[in-house]
C-alpha cells in the first residue's frame, strides 16, 4: 500500500470532481458556486493501493469462513499474521466475495500515521501564519527510511499506542525513536545537509515524542541544545519561505519554554534573530517580546533572590563587605512597564497587520475585548492570541513576585528598592486585574484553538485538536500555577489539561505537582513564589532521567 505523501481535507464533491476545495464551514463555495449542496467533509483519509502488494498479501492470507464472510452490514477488523510473522489489520466494510475482490491490508505504519496527520498536523492554508505541523505532508517521504521518516512514526505510533493501545504500537515507537537519534547525530557530526528543513522537522517531532510519551521516559529537554545549533547554522535565510518560517517559530517556541522551566536564557535567540526581526515584523515583535518577557524574568528573580540572601546575612553581601545600592533592579523593573506598553501596542498593530497579510481572518483585539465581542478566530489565529496572553501573563507574574519578595524583606534603609509605596498600592490591584483578563482571553480561544467551536458555533469536523493542543499547552498549565487566577479559571485550565492527557493522549498535560498543586486550596499572597518552585520542581523532574545532550 502506498501512502500518496499529502492527505486531502476538502469536502467529498471537491474530492471527486479534483479541484481545490475552499473548505468553507459548514460548506464549501465551491459546491455553492458548482450548483450542487456541499456534502460535507469525510474523517476518513484515502491511501493508494499497490496492486502488486495487494497479490502478494492475498496470496498469504487464509481464505475467509462461511461465517466470517455472512455478517450483513457490519465493518469488520481483526489482526493476522502473515507468512513473514508482520502484524497487520485487516479493515473489510462490507461482505464481499475473497475470490473475486481480495481485501487490502493495513500496516500498523499506516493506521498510526493515519491517525497522526488526522490529528496532529495542522492543514496548509497557503498563507504564512505559521500552524503546528502543516510543514510535514510535502516532506514525507512514505518509501524513505531517513531520520524525518523515523521520527515521524515514533511520534506516530505513541500517539497510537495512547488512542488504540497495543504494545507493538508502543514497541515499534520507541525502535523508531532509537534509530531516529542514531541519524540525526549522524547528520548533525558529519553535517551532511544539517540545514535542510526535513533535519529540523524531525527534531521538533522528537520533541514532541516527549510531550505524548510516557510520563517517566527520557527528558524533554535534551533536544534544546540541538534545535538551537540547527537555527543558528540555519541563519537567516530559513525565513525566506513559509515552511522556514513556520520551522523556526515553532523551534523557537520550544526554546522559550525550556528558558522559563530552567530559568536559562542561553538557548532564548539563537544568533540574535528574534531581536533583529522583531524591529520589522509584527509577528516577530510578539516573538520578540516573549524573549524580551523571559530575560526581564531571569534578571528580576535573580535581584530578588540575591537581595533575600543578602537580608538573610544581616545586609551584607556574601563576601561579607556592606553592598552599595545599585539601580540595576530599578531598572529591570522600568523596563518591565515598558514591556507591558510594548504589548498594547502590539495588539493595535496587529489588527491592520492581520487585515493585510491574512486574508479571511479575524483580527485579534485588545486586552480583555476578545470574551466582549464574541467573536470567532480561526484555530491559527486564536494559538497566537493565546501565546501573546501567556507572555503578558508571564511577566506581570514576575513584576508582583519581586514586589512581594522586596516589600516582605527590605528595611526601612532600603525603601529606595520599591520607590513610592503609595504608587505600588494603587499598581498591584491593576496588575492583579490584568492577569485575570489575560486569563479570560486565553480560555476564550482555547475552544476556537482546538476546533470545539466553528464559524457557526459548532465543533468543526474533523479538528486537529492535538495540533493546538501542543502549542497551547505550557500557557494553559501555566494558569493552573497561577496565584491570582480566580477558581474558576483554574478549574476551567485543569478541564483542558485533563482532555490534553485523556482524550489526546498528551502526557506532559498533567503531573504530580500540578495534582498536588491543584487539590490545595487557593494560594494566598506572595503565591506567585509557589509557582516558582511549581516550576523549579517540574523543571528537576523533566531533567532527573537525562540531562540536556548537545548532539
Amino acid at each position: 500500500m502506498v501512502f500518496p505523501g499529502r492527505f486531502s481535507t476538502g469536502c467529498k464533491r471537491c474530492r471527486q470532481r479534483k479541484v481545490k476545495c475552499d473548505e468553507g464551514r459548514p460548506s464549501c463555495r465551491r459546491c455553492i458556486i458548482y450548483g450542487k449542496p456541499c456534502p460535507g467533509y469525510s474523517d476518513q483519509f484515502h491511501f493508494r493501493f499497490d496492486k502488486a502488494s495487494s497479490k502478494q498479501g492475498s496470496s498469504s492470507r487464509p481464505e475467509k469462513s462461511p461465517e466470517e464472510s455472512s455478517v450483513p452490514g457490519t465493518a469488520r477488523a481483526q489482526h493476522h499474521k502473515t507468512n513473514n510473522n508482520r502484524a497487520v489489520v485487516r479493515v473489510a466494510s462490507r461482505p464481499r466475495s475473497p475470490s473475486i475482490t481480495p481485501q487490502p491490508e493495513v500496516s500498523y505504519d499506516d493506521v498510526s500515521l493515519c491517525y497522526f496527520v488526522r490529528r496532529f498536523v495542522t492543514p496548509n492554508d497557503d498563507d504564512s501564519l505559521p500552524g503546528h505541523l502543516s510543514f510535514l505532508p510535502s516532506l514525507f517521504n512514505h518509501s524513505g527510511h531517513g531520520v524525518l521518516e523515523l521520527a515521524t512514526l515514533s511520534v506516530a505510533q505513541m500517539a497510537a499506542y495512547n488512542q488504540f493501545r497495543g504494545d507493538k504500537f508502543r514497541l515499534q515507537s520507541y525502535q523508531n525513536y532509537g534509530r531516529a537519534l542514531q541519524a540525526l547525530r549522524k547528520t548533525i557530526q558529519t553535517e551532511e545537509e544539517v540545514t535542510d528543513d526535513r533535519v529540523l522537522a524531525a527534531v521538533l517531532l522528537l520533541c514532541m515524542f516527549k510531550d505524548i510519551g510516557e510520563e517517566s521516559w527520557g527528558d524533554p529537554s535534551e533536544h534544546v541544545s540541538g534545535l538551537y545549533y540547527l537555527l543558528e547554522k540555519r541563519g537567516i535565510e530559513q525565513l525566506c519561505t513559509s515552511r522556514g518560517f513556520e520551522l523556526f517559530l515553532l523551534a523557537l517556541l520550544r526554546l522559550q519554554v525550556y528558558t522559563f522551566l530552567h530559568q536559562d536564557n542561553k538557548y532564548s535567540d539563537p544568533g540574535g534573530l528574534v531581536a533583529l526581526l522583531g524591529l520589522l515584523d509584527p509577528m516577530m515583535r510578539a516573538m520578540s517580546l516573549m524573549t524580551k518577557t523571559l530575560c526581564l524574568r531571569h534578571n528580576l528573580l535573580e535581584y530578588a533572590s540575591r537581595f533575600e540572601k543578602d537580608q538573610g546575612l544581616g545586609g551584607l553581601s556574601p563576601s561579607g563587605s556592606q553592598e552599595g545600592p545599585e539601580e540595576a533592579d530599578q531598572s529591570t523593573l522600568r523596563a518591565c512597564f515598558e514591556a507591558l506598553e510594548e504589548f498594547d501596542s502590539w495588539d493595535i498593530e496587529a489588527e491592520p497587520y492581520w487585515k493585510n497579510i491574512f486574508a479571511g481572518r479575524i483580527m485579534p483585539a485588545a486586552l480583555g475585548e476578545l470574551a466582549t465581542r464574541g467573536t470567532y478566530y480561526d484555530p491559527k489565529t486564536a494559538c497566537i492570541i493565546i501565546l501573546v496572553r501567556a507572555a503578558r501573563l508571564i511577566l506581570l507574574l514576575s513584576i508582583l513576585e519581586y514586589y512581594d519578595v522586596i516589600n516582605m524583606s527590605c528595611g526601612e534603609t532600603e525603601t529606595w528598592r520599591l520607590g513610592d509605596k503609595t504608587a505600588w498600592a494603587n499598581c498591584i490591584p491593576v496588575l492583579e486585574t490584568t492577569i485575570r483578563l489575560a486569563i479570560d482571553d486565553m480560555l476564550y480561544c482555547v475552544p476556537f484553538a482546538m476546533g470545539d467551536r466553528g464559524p457557526d458555533g459548532g465543533p468543526v469536523s474533523g479538528p486537529q485538536d492535538g495540533a493546538a493542543a501542543l502549542v497551547v499547552l505550557q500557557p494553559i498549565r501555566l494558569v493552573t500555577y497561577c496565584a491570582y487566577a480566580t477558581t474558576e479559571q483554574r478549574r476551567a485550565s485543569q478541564d483542558i489539561l485533563n482532555r490534553m492527557k485523556s482524550a489526546i493522549g498528551i502526557r506532559a498535560a498533567m503531573s504530580w505537582e500540578q495534582q498536588a498543586a491543584m487539590g490545595s486550596s487557593a494560594p494566598q499572597r506572595r503565591g506567585t513564589q509557589s509557582l516558582v518552585r511549581a516550576m523549579g520542581m517540574l523543571a528537576m523532574r523533566e531533567s532527573a532521567s537525562v540531562s540536556p545532550s548537545s548532539h
